[in-house]
């Protein structure tokens, strides 16, 4: 628990805007309880598509009814439901591995990674599953997360279905301890958000669907085996 508390208070890597760079300000903001305040505040939203923005903006609005109901005040509600929502829905976990203050083995990690695939081959909505990141640079450690991105399959439904089956594996990860920093774009949009000198590694693919997207990449199969040379 300490460990949880001391990261908070130290500075850490964080990408900031141009004009904040080298300021008062923008050094308070590297610190542990600033991420975390923004972490709490945005969830993500900011980065995310607008129909996981409205999923969250609802499960937000259905815990505060139910707390209020229960007899909390509203502002208590208010609060109580953000917070469950950041820790179940919004990468608690993930934001505290990246301050370095998780350790989660290898063991685990390759565990849920696969866990994560199975479940994806009784998805009907998604098209990909692809993982970004320190993977795709062959650099676990044990404050590693895993980027990754779901491409839902073409219709409106799809991405709504994709976008709950992206909360789903959030609150999995959050009960697994599972490092996980999850969203769902389109393609287009993807391609625009990720770094282009990564391999990407598909942890899931339906029927070869992004081949023409990505041609080089890294297979399940072949991460799986690349991950247990290196680190187990």
């Amino acid at each position: 628990m300490k460990i949880f508390i001391k990261v908070l208070f130290k500075k850490h890597k964080k990408h900031l805007p141009q004009k904040l760079r080298g300021t008062a300000f923008g050094e308070i903001l590297k610190y542990g309880f600033a991420i975390l305040v923004s972490a709490w505040f945005f969830q993500g939203m900011l980065y995310m598509n607008w129909r996981e923005t409205v999923l969250k903006i609802l499960i937000n609005i259905v815990i505060t009814y139910f707390l209020f109901f229960m007899g909390l005040p509203i502002i208590i509600s208010l609060i109580t439901a953000h917070t469950l929502n950041f820790a179940f829905n919004g990468q608690l976990f993930a934001m505290y591995t990246h301050m370095g203050a998780t350790n989660v083995t290898s063991k685990l990690f390759l565990e849920q990674t696969i866990l994560t695939s199975e479940r994806l081959k009784y998805s009907t909505s998604i098209n990909a599953a692809i993982a970004y990141g320190s993977l795709s640079r062959g650099d676990f450690k044990s404050t590693s997360d895993i980027d990754i991105r779901f491409v839902p399959k073409d219709g409106k439904i799809n991405f709504w279905l994709a976008s709950l089956f992206a909360i789903k594996e959030r609150f999995f990860g959050f009960i697994n301890g599972y490092p996980l920093d999850l969203y769902v774009f389109e393609p287009k949009v993807l391609l625009k958000k990720m770094r282009s000198d990564e391999l990407p590694i598909f942890i899931y693919e339906a029927n070869n669907s992004m081949h023409k997207v990505y041609k080089n990449r890294l297979s399940m199969k072949d991460f799986i085996s690349v991950f247990k040379e290196n680190n187990l």
